[in-house]
């Protein structure tokens, strides 16, 4: 365990200075060191080490992704605040005003996170307060009152502070289509990739990072995640604004342990430096909003039930039939990204307000049968650029981006799988089923079928995370599919299941 222990240090060494392939090597050895003698269990202790060993290397092993899908919105921030939390701009007189209402606060529900006041978090708050953005901090606020009861349940069942939650107010404003420039998306502001990892589709028909609930889930364990990294909360913020690999290199080259030392450094990007600081400022704000000159009504929570569908349907056809606003059905389904449900093995849930279950059900067998959009792969080529694939396909760039979760403006890797839509009919004449037509529930989850499996052989070097991430599941299903328990011990020449139902 002490020799392991060194190799695994001189991996994350490598790591956090960017050299990957030394940092490989160097947790191979770590793992060779820890493998019992062939016929021989582990000892319960070294399992445990082992096992705390393995999670270690997860974690840095993460750093090679590309940078551009680094964290979640990448440094950026919603658009209506982005370029007043680069740089808050407030008066003396607006920041001495702001001391005072913060010495004078008596919030009704104190925070569940640190609350550092200082310059930075006073001078975000005064910004707030101005006139430039008082409207918009108030409009968010209001908005929030639609997700914070399902955001708070969600992180109470992973055991994170009810306070994050106010992380989704400065990456969105709580806006389920809100997009950066780097193509992050939704609420929580996940980059494709990110979300892939934590289990959020995004394709040509559905994005899951703009469904509230799956990408508040996917958010509790990525900021889970970053905790278990930096045991700091402030440190786990800036990491899933701007990477963790950025924080931690950051770290490494300043020798900064703590965020605001680490921001004083200028190591890390102007929006990430006053990322904290505007957090901090609107949990503050949240809490008592009157106090601070905001005037709040906060919209009312989501009430919603599910119907699961066995087949494709159009909302505009849901709507005629049901009676039920097209609007209303766009909203409570920010994931579709056309107004055909998918087909999908397991079905699709369909949520609709709350109290018209049952009218759906009714009017379901008089609703055609849609053609979901359909879609043919590209391999991309060197040189491949979205205006070329587009031109060679002969579809519009923004829609080939738009499919493909990209900017028109996004660089294409080689290799890289590009969705191509291709032009169907949106509707089809087939009469809907008699029988089996839809499944109700009242929640958004349901068991689904087992997902399909490929087989892969171990290669040298080869870890869970590289393998999951090669080919789009996580670590966890191959684990489920493969019975390995929480060991993720792996060799070469072992052959692995790998899920692809997804």
């Amino acid at each position: 365990m002490d020799s392991a222990t060194e190799e695994f240090r001189l991996g994350r060494d490598a790591a956090l200075a960017g050299d990957f392939e030394c940092a490989r090597y160097q947790f191979g050895l770590a793992i060779t060191t820890l493998r019992p003698p062939t016929g021989g269990p582990p000892s319960p202790e070294l399992q445990s080490f082992s096992f705390e060993m393995y999670d270690g290397i997860q974690r840095y092993e993460a750093l090679a992704g590309a940078t551009e899908e680094a964290g979640t919105s990448h440094g950026e921030v919603t658009p209506e605040l982005a370029a007043d939390i680069e740089a808050p701009e407030a008066s003396p007189e607006a920041i001495a005003t702001a001391r005072q209402a913060v010495a004078s606060d008596v919030p009704a529900v104190p925070a569940d996170v640190p609350i550092v006041v200082n310059d930075s978090v006073l001078r975000v708050i005064a910004a707030f307060q101005s006139d430039a953005l008082h409207d918009k901090i108030t409009a968010g606020l209001s908005r929030s009152g639609r997700y914070l009861p399902m955001i708070h349940q969600v992180f109470a069942e992973e055991g994170l502070p009810q306070d994050l939650a106010m992380i989704a107010f400065i990456e969105s404003s709580f806006l389920p289509h809100a997009r950066s420039p780097k193509s992050a998306h939704g609420i929580w502001q996940f980059m494709p990739r990110t979300g892939r990892q934590y289990g959020l589709k995004s394709n040509g028909i559905v994005d899951e990072r703009s469904d509230p609930e799956k990408a508040t889930r996917a958010a509790a364990n990525y900021l889970t995640y970053l905790h278990e990294i930096f045991e700091d909360w402030y440190l786990a913020m800036a990491a899933y604004n701007a990477g963790e690999g950025k924080i931690l290199r950051a770290m490494q080259h300043t020798g900064a342990r703590d965020f605001w030392d680490l921001a004083r450094t200028g190591a890390i990007r102007k929006q990430t430096q006053n990322y904290v600081p505007a957090f901090l400022a609107a949990v503050l704000i949240s809490k008592n909003p009157t106090h601070y000159g905001f005037e709040v009504v906060l919209e009312s929570p989501l009430e919603f039930e599910t119907v699961r569908l066995d087949r494709s349907v159009s909302l505009q056809d849901v709507a005629r039939a049901t009676k039920i606003p097209y609007d209303d059905l766009q909203d409570l389904n920010p994931e579709l990204r056309s107004s055909i449900t998918p087909q999908q093995p397991e079905g699709y849930d369909l949520k609709v307000p709350g109290g018209s279950r049952e009218t759906l059900l009714l009017a379901l067998a008089a609703v055609p049968t849609a053609r979901p959009p359909s879609f043919k792969t590209h391999v991309a080529k060197k040189g491949d650029t979205l205006p070329k694939i587009a031109r060679r396909y002969g579809v519009p760039v923004s829609t080939l981006a738009s499919a493909n979760s990209m900017t028109t403006k996004s660089r294409v890797a080689r290799g890289q799988e590009i969705m191509v839509p291709v032009k169907t009919a949106s509707t089809s004449a087939k009469k809907p089923p008699k029988a089996g037509l839809a499944r109700a529930s009242r929640t958004a989850e349901q068991p689904t079928k087992a997902a399909s499996a490929k087989s892969y052989k171990v290669r040298d070097g080869d870890t869970l995370y590289q393998i999951a991430l090669r080919h789009g599941t996580t670590v966890a299903e191959i684990l489920a599919v493969n019975g390995l328990g929480g060991s993720g011990l792996i060799k070469p020449g072992d052959k692995l299941k790998i899920p692809t139902g997804k």
